[in-house]
């Protein structure tokens, strides 16, 4: 990894952290705390000298599609097990508890999904998170086992991928 991809991975990742200790911070978890949490860290990452206004500008960006694909796979995960899970063979306290827990994100979750449905898209250059992406000309894979830079595709020279877990 050059010095460069380096730099731009650990602000993903500061970026992150800095977004994810906001959030826990705020009272609401809401879309709107959410979107407070990563704007949050932007200032404080270019306050900080970190990073400049453009750099925080597309490392946001970057950070909330990532946030945007997990909230749709997390919702298609749950449409998924209401479909196959047997109401009989989970528990009653367990099904309460995850209801529960449901509904308090459920409204969060369906926002980033729906914002995700709009800008799923990743291009070479770009930092993104750990998971596998689909080249949108070919349909080769290619595997982050940690955050990184999206390199063209190997295979076709491609630029544009989609993420398919």
């Amino acid at each position: 990894m050059s010095g460069d991809e380096k730099k731009w991975v650990q602000a993903y990742e500061k970026f992150a952290a800095q977004t994810k200790d906001f959030f826990e911070e705020s009272r609401e978890k809401t879309v709107s705390s959410l979107e407070h949490a990563l704007e949050r860290a932007r200032d404080q990452l270019v306050k900080a000298g970190d990073l400049t206004q453009e750099e925080s500008r597309q490392i946001k960006a970057y950070l909330r599609r990532d946030l945007e694909q997990t909230a749709t796979d997390l919702r298609e995960a749950g449409d998924r097990a209401r479909k196959t899970a047997s109401p009989a063979a989970i528990q009653a306290g367990f099904l309460d508890l995850t209801q529960s827990i449901a509904k308090g994100t459920s409204g969060l979750f369906d926002r980033l999904a729906e914002w995700a449905d709009t800008t799923a898209a990743y291009h070479t250059g770009e930092v993104a998170a750990q998971g596998t992406f689909r080249c949108r000309n070919c349909e080769h894979e290619i595997h982050f086992a940690e955050t990184g830079r999206i390199p063209p595709c190997p295979n076709c020279h491609g630029t544009a991928y989609r993420r398919v877990e």
